[in-house]
C-alpha cells in the first residue's frame, strides 16, 4: 500500500536521524583511530588525483595502513635525533659516508673506509653545508622509510627480534639484530633491499641504489634477462651509466682509484668475519635462484639472490636483503587469491562494469 512505504520510509528517515544525533536506541560515534584513518585515506586518495600517474608507479600496497607506515617512519625520525644529540651510539657506516675525503677516497686495505664507487660519496659531500646532525637525521629516516615501504606493521618484529637479541650479547646469531642494525648503523643495504622492490613492482630505476653502491647487487638484473625483459634492462644499465659518466667527467682520477683499489684487495681477507658458505658456491646458487624464479615468476626469489650472491658476505649480514622478499611473496599470495576468487564469479562486477585485472585489484 502507498500509505504503508511512507511510513516505512518516514519511520527509516527518523531512525537515520536518530543515528546522526547519537538518539534513540542506536548510538555511533567513530573511534579517535577510525577517524585518523578515513581522514588519511581521503587525503590519500586527493594526492593521487594530483600526483601523475606515471610518478605513482612507486606505489605501497593498500594492505599496510598508513597510520603503521607513518609510526615506522616517525620512529626512525626519532632514532636519528637521538644520534645527532649523542643519545644513541655513532651510527658507523653513515659516518664513514659523510667523513669519505674526496681528496683520499680510498685506502690501502680494508677497514672502516670508503669502499664503495664514487658518486654516493660526491652526493653526500655536496650535503655537507647541512652539517652532519641535519644529515644523520635525514640519512636514518630515509632507511626507515624504506623499512616502512617494504615491511609496514612487519618492521616491529625486526624490531623486537633486535632488541631480544642486545641481552644475549655475543650469544646471540648475527641474523637476528641484522635488521635494526642496519637500520641504526646507517648502512645502504636497507635502500638496496626497497630498490629491489621497486624495480619488481614495475620501476627499472630500483636498481640504481644498488649499482651504485654495491655493485654486485646487478646480479638481479639476471631476472630481465631470463624473462627477456629488455626494457628494465637498458633502462637501469643506461640510467646507471649515466650516472656514472656525470660522476667521471668531475674526478675521473677517482673512478681509476676504486679500480685500483678493487684490483689489489681482491684476494685480501676482510676485516670482519665472512660467511662459512665461499662466493664460488653461492654464486651458482643465486644464479640458479634467479633462475628459477624468473621462469616461475617467484619475483621474491631476486632479494634472496642477490643477499646470498654478495661476493664478500659479512658474517649474518644478508637478512637486510632479505628483507625485500616478504612484501614481493605476501603479494603473490594475495595476487594468487585474487585470481582464485576471479576463476570462480565474473571479473566485471566493480565499477561501472569495467573489467579488471587481479594486479589492478591487489592495489586497492
Amino acid at each position: 500500500m502507498p500509505g504503508e512505504h511512507m511510513t516505512d520510509d518516514s519511520s527509516r528517515e527518523k531512525f537515520d536521524l536518530a543515528r546522526m544525533l547519537g538518539e534513540g536506541p542506536v548510538r555511533t560515534q567513530l573511534s579517535f583511530r577510525q577517524a585518523t584513518v578515513s581522514t588519511v585515506r581521503s587525503l590519500g586518495q586527493v594526492s593521487a588525483r594530483l600526483v601523475p600517474a606515471r610518478l605513482r608507479r612507486i606505489y605501497v600496497p593498500s594492505a599496510y595502513s598508513p597510520i603503521d607506515r607513518l609510526a615506522v617512519v616517525f620512529f626512525g625520525f626519532l632514532c636519528g635525533l637521538f644520534q645527532a644529540t649523542g643519545r644513541f651510539p655513532l651510527p658507523v657506516d653513515a659516518w664513514t659516508y659523510w667523513t669519505a675525503d674526496l681528496a683520499h677516497l680510498y685506502a690501502e686495505g680494508w677497514g672502516s673506509y670508503y669502499v664503495y664507487p664514487p658518486p654516493l660519496a660526491q652526493i653526500i659531500t655536496i650535503l655537507h653545508p647541512l652539517g652532519w646532525q641535519v644529515f644523520v637525521v635525514g640519512w636514518t629516516t630515509l632507511l626507515w622509510v624504506a623499512l616502512a615501504y617494504m615491511l609496514g606493521r612487519w618492521t616491529w618484529l625486526f624490531v623486537a627480534a633486535g632488541i631480544a637479541a642486545v641481552p644475549l650479547g655475543y650469544g646471540a646469531p648475527p641474523e637476528l639484530g641484522e635488521v635494526l642494525g642496519s637500520s641504526l648503523g646507517g648502512n645502504v643495504q636497507l635502500l638496496i633491499a626497497a630498490g629491489i622492490v621497486v624495480a619488481m613492482r614495475g620501476n627499472a630505476l630500483g636498481w640504481l641504489p644498488g649499482l651504485l653502491t654495491k655493485v654486485f647487487s646487478g646480479l638481479g638484473l639476471v631476472w630481465h634477462l631470463a624473462r627477456f625483459e629488455w626494457r628494465p634492462l637498458t633502462i637501469s644499465l643506461g640510467a646507471t651509466a649515466a650516472v656514472a659518466a656525470v660522476s667521471f667527467v668531475f674526478t675521473p682520477s677517482q673512478w681509476g682509484e676504486w679500480i685500483a683499489w678493487l684490483v689489489r684487495n681482491v684476494g685480501s681477507p676482510a676485516p670482519v668475519a665472512l660467511e662459512p658458505v665461499p662466493f664460488v658456491l653461492r654464486l651458482p646458487m643465486s644464479l640458479a635462484l634467479l633462475l628459477w624464479g624468473a621462469r616461475t615468476n617467484r619475483a621474491w626469489i631476486v632479494p634472496i639472490a642477490v643477499g646470498w650472491g654478495t661476493p664478500a658476505l659479512y658474517l649474518g649480514s644478508y637478512p637486510s636483503i632479505w628483507v625485500g622478499a616478504i612484501p614481493l611473496f605476501l603479494e603473490r599470495k594475495r595476487l594468487s587469491g585474487l585470481t582464485a576468487t576471479l576463476e570462480r564469479r565474473p571479473p566485471r562486477a566493480l565499477r561501472g562494469g569495467r573489467s579488471r585485472s587481479p594486479l589492478e585489484l591487489g592495489r586497492r
